[in-house]
């Protein structure tokens, strides 16, 4: 056995090992939630088909977890650690039955380059992190279908699409890519021209319907994100899609410069000295050529769907976790080819590389926890003592997810809501709260479908709110009662 076959044995286990050192991480550190950790506690108090302008599949999986184990910090990182393991597991299951090892272990280990995986996806993100497994786990679906090509490979291919396209929007730049990559590869194409991908198309149809039905009954809170496009805002001077291609530039470069500059230094740093070169490696299968060749042509398209859309919807803003589709598809591809071309000790050397970035990363979660102004250090008994003079148990609280969602954990009985049209107008007067001075209040009601003229503020007060472990740092917050028209 090779040393990299042996890598592959134990892969798993050390990555399952790691999540888990990071769940015991998260619970030891304590402190309040993380922005995406509060919306899930307030948006997910049970099953529905939708939740808000976010798409469902992780509020699903949050809602079964906190039915188990309650509304507490244990479920929410439990999902979180559980989903982030299975992206590589997945991951792995499409790589490992059609490369060889080395070059299996080597695609694997190129996610754990992307900083939205090994840390925003650590930190902070949840639909982000629902959106790579699903992709993950079409990889997977691909990879058995090139391979074997039987019935239940086309199940699994629909039922991944299906739950891919509840995941995030933007799991939509990857089906259409790897489509059209397929046309170019003869495997590919025949998998895709055959009979059996109407019933793929089909099982995915019927996994999405309700929730698109959910949609379009309630437009107004499915589509209450939209703002973050940059769209709709009329007329602009100039070509404003400029700085939405230059955006794109920068965020490809930021989302997936590490694994490229890690595969260049493999690829020439680790080259075979001398007129013969390195031995050569241990061809792929054919169904393994193929999804290398599927799944770097996939991100290549997927990156041109990308910049088409910006062009057409005239956007001028870009964000790099947009592009998390095209990291997936990219990284193993990248590195696989990286130390197929490289010396055998390229796969131990970025075998270190990550077990050091992850050593980093477990260093960097608790200084982002618990150092300066971090979200996880709020004084929340500081907090709930600044606004007690508004009676916020007696209220309607429209607040931000983190502070919202932070108040909600600690008192369930509490009736905390962001703004978004979730409930009636009330009758009774409302407290608002902000971060920072709370200016431009009424877009709060109004975001909350509720009148946005004729309220009348009653009591407004200010406080600094400390930070656990920052003698110096404060949150300033603002507290605002109103009452209806």
């Amino acid at each position: 056995m090779t040393g990299a076959e042996r890598m592959a044995r134990w892969i798993l286990p050390l990555l399952a090992g790691y999540f888990a050192l990071q769940f015991a991480l998260r619970l030891a550190l304590g402190g309040a939630l993380e922005t995406d950790e509060a919306e899930m506690v307030l948006l997910t108090p049970g099953f529905r088909l939708g939740y808000g302008p976010q798409l469902p599949l992780y509020g699903w999986l949050q809602a079964a977890s906190f039915a188990v184990f309650g509304v507490n910090t244990f479920a929410l990182a439990l999902v979180k650690n559980v989903m982030l393991f299975g992206i590589y597991a997945l991951t792995f299951a499409a790589l490992r039955p059609v490369l060889p090892a080395r070059m299996a272990v080597a695609g694997l280990l190129g996610l754990a380059l992307l900083p939205d995986l090994f840390w925003e996806g650590q930190r902070a993100t949840t639909h982000s992190v629902a959106l790579m497994l699903m992709i993950a786990a079409l990889l997977a679906a691909v990879s058995s279908l090139l391979r074997r090509g039987r019935m239940a490979d086309y199940l699994w291919l629909g039922l991944a699409l299906g739950l891919g396209g509840l995941s995030k929007y933007n799991f939509w730049l990857v089906p259409p890519a790897m489509a059209l990559a397929a046309l170019g590869l003869p495997l590919a194409r025949a998998r895709l021209a055959d009979r059996r991908m109407l019933i793929s198309l089909g099982i995915a149809a019927a996994i999405m319907a309700a929730p698109a039905i959910w949609m379009l009954q309630n437009p107004e809170l499915a589509l209450a994100s939209g703002g973050k496009l940059d769209l709709g805002r009329g007329p602009q001077q100039g070509l404003p899609w400029l700085q939405g291609l230059a955006e794109a530039g920068t965020g490809l470069a930021a989302g997936l410069g590490l694994a490229a500059l890690v595969a260049a230094g493999l690829r020439f740093g680790l080259r075979g000295r001398g007129p013969e070169g390195p031995p050569p490696p241990e061809p792929p299968s054919e169904p393994g050529a193929t999804v290398l060749s599927l799944l770097a042509r996939s991100a290549a398209i997927a990156y041109a769907l990308f910049l088409l859309g910006v062009v057409v919807s005239g956007t001028d803003h870009v964000t790099s976790r947009w592009l998390l589709p095209v990291f997936l598809l990219a990284a193993p591809p990248l590195l696989a080819g990286a130390v197929a071309r490289a010396r055998p000790v390229a796969v131990p050397v970025l075998a270190g590389i990550v077990a050091g970035l992850f050593a980093l990363t477990v260093v960097g979660m608790a200084g982002a926890r618990m150092l300066g102004p971090a979200r996880g250090a709020l004084d929340l008994d500081a907090l709930e003592a600044a606004i007690a003079p508004l009676a916020p148990q007696d209220r309607v609280i429209v607040t931000d997810f983190y502070l919202g969602g932070n108040l909600k954990l600690r008192h369930p009985d509490w009736q905390v809501q962001p703004a978004l049209p979730l409930s009636p107008q009330p009758e009774a007067p409302v407290l608002l709260l902000a971060r920072g001075r709370g200016q431009g209040w009424t877009g709060d009601l109004a975001d909350s479908g509720w009148t946005a003229e004729g309220w009348a503020e009653t009591q407004v007060l200010t406080a600094e709110i400390p930070f656990r472990y920052s003698a110096d740092d404060r949150l300033r917050i603002t507290a605002r009662l109103v009452s209806p028209p």
